[in-house]
């Protein structure tokens, strides 16, 4: 029989725990570090739903006995210092052995060496920077990395575009995006059709408002390409294309190497249609005819009266993932449930098949989408 963790005291600062104080079941808890204020707010409760979603299944389905999963969620203020603050707490005090998060790679990079020094696992459905998860054992990402990412958003691009002429643009100070640009730049350097016309560059340290991007873009109007290539997080996204319509840089292509539909509508908001026929990749599509992904998208729809977007797949999808290991670890303990992770191959999610390589990072296939009228088309 596991060795359950018996949490004492129900409800935790800012756990989204939903327990029941006259349950015999034991309690593990499991830490979530996400963004709930600043810049990225919105992000983490997105995923969030999807996580509670899960653990609500979960809890119901019994899968790992008598033992009922809680979250102790805490606010990383859209930081990596916050993230590193929440992290300590969830370490020191809480004692959980898995953290799911923190949201984006800069974060990521922040606290791995915590995590490790510690013994604790850093699950994060979101960071995609490349050479993360070579840096320690206890890390494993469910989204995919931009090393598998971008090869195929390039190759089914081109094909759909016929772009030559190409123009970048990278926020510098913040890790995921520097990982984008550099893979960005290195699979159009390979292919002898495209020529590179502009490269921009600026520096926003995470969690600070963008600045004024005028001469880049300028730059970049001025050498007329047939598409940008932005690398940089949500506020980059919008902060660029707002910005280049302001300097009548307009019907231009855009390559962004993931963007929510949350962010789409916001920028064809707050820009009309100036996002249209933008090229991304995703890691799940509503239309999807996976079991498991119809079941995701009844169930989360009858709880929350709407369909779930591309976050909510995230935080769901990484749960599947860790309840597989819960299920055959053999005990809760950190170290049993790292090696339960480290093992996992080919499991039915709402993603397909998905495996962990020997990195801790995850392996299944992208998907590629043309913005069409807010949504997302995909592109064979």
């Amino acid at each position: 029989m596991k060795n359950h963790v018996l949490i004492l005291g129900c409800c935790a600062l800012l756990a989204f725990t939903g327990c029941d104080a006259t349950s015999e079941d034991d309690l593990l808890s499991i830490g979530v570090v996400m963004p709930f204020s600043g810049t990225l707010e919105g992000f983490g409760a997105g995923i969030l739903r999807g996580m509670e979603l899960a653990r609500g299944e979960i809890n119901s389905g019994r899968r790992i006995g008598g033992t009922r999963l809680e979250f102790v969620t805490l606010d990383n203020q859209s930081s990596p210092e916050g993230s590193l603050s929440a992290f300590d707490k969830l370490i020191d005090e809480n004692r959980v052995p898995v953290i799911m998060g923190p949201f984006t790679s800069s974060s990521t990079a922040r606290v791995v060496s915590t995590a490790d020094e510690a013994g604790v696992v850093v699950f994060s459905p979101s960071s995609s920077a490349s050479g993360l998860g070579g840096q320690s054992g206890w890390l494993f990402r469910s989204a995919l990395t931009v090393d598998v990412m971008v090869p195929a958003g390039i190759k089914i691009s081109k094909n759909h575009l016929q772009y030559r002429r190409v123009a970048t643009i990278v926020n510098d100070a913040d890790t995921y995006s520097n990982s984008s640009h550099s893979k960005i730049t290195e699979v159009l350097s390979e292919d002898s059709d495209i020529t590179i016309v502009s490269a921009q560059s600026y520096s926003r340290p995470p969690g600070t408002p963008s600045g004024d991007l005028t001469s880049q873009l300028e730059a970049i109007k001025h050498a007329a390409p047939d598409i940008i290539f932005v690398s940089g997080l949500p506020e980059d996204q919008m902060g660029i294309i707002t910005q280049a319509n302001a300097i009548g840089l307009v019907g231009i292509r855009y390559f962004f190497t993931q963007i929510t539909t949350a962010d789409v509508r916001n920028i064809n908001a707050a820009v009309l249609g100036s996002v249209e026929g933008a090229i991304t990749i995703q890691l799940w599509h509503p239309s999807s005819a996976i079991a498991k992904s119809k079941e995701f998208i009844a169930n989360y729809t009858a709880q929350h009266g709407t369909a779930p977007g591309d976050l909510e797949a995230r935080g769901y999808a990484a749960m599947q993932v860790l309840e597989e290991a819960l299920v055959t670890a053999s005990d809760f303990r950190a170290e049993s449930i790292k090696s339960a992770l480290a093992g996992t191959k080919d499991l039915d999610t709402i993603f397909g098949s998905f495996s962990f390589d020997q990195d801790g990072d995850a392996v299944y296939s992208p998907i590629v989408v043309e913005i069409r009228d807010n949504e997302f088309e995909i592109l064979k």
